[in-house]
């Protein structure tokens, strides 16, 4: 059974990708460089756990 994303799906995305950004860039770092990809890894880490999320609820219900 295929399952389409609707827009209540994705409010998850937002919140969930500014969790991990801010997660992520609470490491210290010595260069700038280094702490801005952290908080892009942390935001895309972030919203690929809002998916895997999303996607599993119905499984569990």
């Amino acid at each position: 059974m295929t399952h389409y994303f609707t827009i209540s799906d994705f409010i998850l995305l937002i919140p969930m990708a500014l969790a991990g950004a801010l997660f992520l860039g609470a490491v210290p770092c010595a260069t700038q460089l280094r702490h801005n990809a952290l908080r892009v890894i942390g935001a895309l880490l972030g919203v690929l756990f809002a998916i895997v999320l999303v996607e599993g609820l119905p499984a569990l219900v």
